[in-house]
């Protein structure tokens, strides 16, 4: 497949230029909105794939199908990996020829400190500690769960266990840099 890649739409590109994360605005505020916030995801996912790859998938019949866990994949294109997110009025895809795990979140009103000692195992609850204001806290907190979200994204598994008793393998992680009161992360397969 070829590579015809717009530099215009990434956000974000790893060091090797194989994996991509591009992002679009679009309004998620009610339950419509969400629903196609979804729809634009897949829709965002065929304009990468198309520009990259120069395959234009919707013209095949069932193009995206699940693992038995509920990792979507393109059925006929296994050898891409992609992963989807969406949070207040974002979207994210990520694309690549290795597994990857896509986070966005709105920093939306949380109980910070008690979210934080659910989900955040000692050296994560330590790095909390550290930040000095409500909202420096806040920034860690939503930094720590986009990271095991895009982890558990990665690994295909969804939130089946306890997130601070998540270890990570067998990949790297990457900050995005986000609008305002957003964080994001891609964690991508070595």
């Amino acid at each position: 497949m070829e590579n015809n890649v717009n530099t215009e739409h990434i956000l974000w590109q790893s060091p090797d230029h194989q994996t991509e994360v591009w992002m679009q605005q679009i309004s998620g505020k009610t339950p419509e909105e969400k629903k196609e916030q979804s729809r634009a995801g897949y829709r965002l996912l065929a304009e990468m794939v198309k520009t990259r790859y120069g395959y234009d998938f919707w013209k095949e019949t069932d193009p995206i199908v699940r693992t038995e866990t509920g990792k979507p994949y393109l059925r006929l294109h296994p050898e891409l990996f992609f992963n989807i997110s969406h949070s207040g009025d974002w979207i994210a895809c990520a694309l690549g020829d290795a597994p990857v795990g896509l986070d966005i979140q709105y920093h939306r009103e949380i109980k910070v400190e008690q979210t934080a000692r659910k989900i955040c195992n000692p050296e994560e609850w330590k790095l909390f500690q550290q930040a000095d204001t409500e909202r420096g806290k806040k920034d860690v907190l939503f930094q720590i769960w986009t990271k095991k979200e895009s982890y558990l994204k990665f690994t295909g598994e969804g939130i089946r266990r306890e997130l601070c008793e998540i270890s990570y393998e067998e990949c790297s992680f990457y900050q995005l840099t986000m609008p305002d009161e957003y964080s994001g992360m891609i964690c991508v397969g070595k």
